[in-house]
């Protein structure tokens, strides 16, 4: 498909008058957690046990009918710049070749758990590993990070009023050879930066690890270590507003069972040494637990006076991976790496200051919006601290956090990326969705079918349905053209 060119209006408007100028603003983000694992959204037959999460969804505000992009690169890039991947040229997952990046990794320690490592084309056994493993891409075909000249959300974050300590720790995933390799985290405007620069930690349990530019080789567990990273971070921070990007890589694979001193439900119970696939769904709910076990920790050490002051954003950076074995109704095939819902629809939950506690909120919504929305929340604005010429796709939603059934500002919403020679493309309205991969069109009724079991026959149309396709695939078609 062609090169889609477009832009929305990224509105701007004021908050109540009762939230403090410099609020601080925690984002937490799952590294690939469908709507379907988590049980406030109530849709998976079985879901993880997440007591914090679900906290928050009682504390807050929980939002349905919010796409991330199909894989993680996207979606982070979406966030941080509030432009779609065709903007960015961040369409997919980067790989990136290093160099000088070659710091000696430890040894497992021995309560490490075994470790099941995924690659596109399936499991990777010891001794015998799988091509695509081994095979990169030629260099012009590597999909590449954001560049350079990118605007970022830390460094507005610097203009406001009382300027904004910055922070992101745990997973990475934008940096390459051309826009700063190791230093790309705080080349963003990040003024501390822990965790990995790469789509996650080799091992949870040994892991070159990145600090500022500098790598060290680390062992223990991944997550743990850059929760208590993130907990000292805020503690350094004293009365001044600040903003971390806290990026956890679980429930991204290897599967594995993580400590048992962060799981609390029968998962504490499972062979933490196994060789076989069949389980993999228990695994990766033991993996989301304990990512809601050091959740709860990381809020629970920010102190009360200043948790009164602090917006909690969590959402997933794309669907559940197959290898997890999302649980019905998602069909596996149909997951992380495509367009279809399980691979865009994402949780998200915000809790903060003057937000109304349990509330459901349907705005059609993307991870692009996080950009404006955050920036609204910090009481910057926009159009005062961004070029002219730059064109932002990103729509504040900060609003559905302080008032009720609000109308959503989009009428339409759009995804869209590679997987190798895949093209993806979703766009849909308030009702129905229109799925275009390469020169294949699927239309769905997502009312009637929201797993898009039942594509509809295009030449049967008629009605709504007929008005919507005609209006979505003209949508595509002008925005090719631009």
């Amino acid at each position: 498909m062609q090169r889609l060119v477009f832009a929305l209006a990224l509105v701007w408007t004021l908050l109540p008058a009762a939230v403090s100028a410099a609020p601080n603003i925690l984002v937490i983000i799952a590294d690939d957690l469908g709507t379907e694992s988590v049980a406030s959204y109530g849709i998976g037959e079985a879901t993880a046990v997440t007591p914090t999460l679900d906290r928050l969804a009682s504390a807050g505000v929980r939002f349905e009918r919010f796409w991330s992009q199909h894989v993680c690169s996207p979606t982070r890039a979406a966030v941080l710049t509030g432009r779609y991947a065709f903007r960015t040229g961040v369409r997919s997952a980067i790989q990136a070749r290093w160099t000088g990046a070659d710091a000696p990794t430890p040894t497992p320690p021995e309560h490490a758990t075994t470790e099941l490592v995924y690659t596109p084309a399936g499991l990777v056994r010891p001794g015998n590993p799988s091509p695509s493993a081994r095979r990169p891409l030629p260099p012009d075909q590597r999909p590449h990070g954001p560049s350079p000249d990118e605007v970022m959300l830390p460094q507005l974050l610097k203009t406001a009023t009382e300027p904004y300590a910055t922070a992101a720790v745990g997973k990475w995933h934008l940096a390459d050879l051309l826009n700063g390799q190791l230093d790309h985290p705080n080349d963003s405007g990040f003024d501390y930066f822990s965790g990995v620069f790469s789509g996650g930690p080799s091992s949870y349990f040994a892991w070159q690890h990145l600090e500022n530019g500098r790598l060290s080789a680390e062992s223990g567990y991944y997550d743990t270590h850059i929760t208590e990273d993130a907990i000292r971070w805020i503690g350094e921070q004293g009365g001044n507003p600040w903003f971390l990007w806290m990026s956890y890589s679980n429930p991204h694979t290897p599967v594995h069972l993580p400590p048992r001193e962060l799981l609390n439900s029968e998962a504490r119970d499972l062979p933490p040494n196994f060789d076989t696939e069949e389980n993999n769904r228990a695994y990766f709910f033991a993996q989301v637990e304990a990512m809601d076990t050091l959740i709860g920790r990381l809020l629970d050490s920010i102190p009360e006076e200043i948790m009164q002051d602090t917006y909690v954003i969590f959402f997933g950076d794309n669907g559940t991976v197959e290898w997890h074995d999302p649980p019905p109704p998602r069909d596996r095939d149909r997951v992380k790496g495509t367009v279809y819902q399980g691979g865009i629809e994402v949780p998200l939950i915000v809790t903060g200051p003057d937000i109304a506690a349990g509330r459901v909120e349907r705005p059609l919504a993307h991870v692009v919006d996080l950009f404006a929305t955050i920036l609204q929340l910090a009481e910057v604005d926009p159009e005062e601290v961004l070029p002219d010429e730059l064109a932002i796709d990103s729509v504040s939603i900060a609003d559905h956090l302080f008032e009720e059934n609000l109308p959503g500002r989009r009428s339409w919403v759009l995804s869209e990326g590679t997987l190798g020679s895949e093209v993806g493309t979703a766009i849909r309205d308030e009702r129905y969705k229109l799925v275009v991969i390469n020169e294949r069109e699927e239309f769905y009724d997502l009312v009637d079918d929201p797993y898009e079991l039942r594509p509809l026959a295009v030449p049967d149309l008629t009605g709504a349905a007929r008005t919507s396709y005609e209006t979505l695939t003209e949508r595509l078609r002008a925005l090719a053209s631009e």
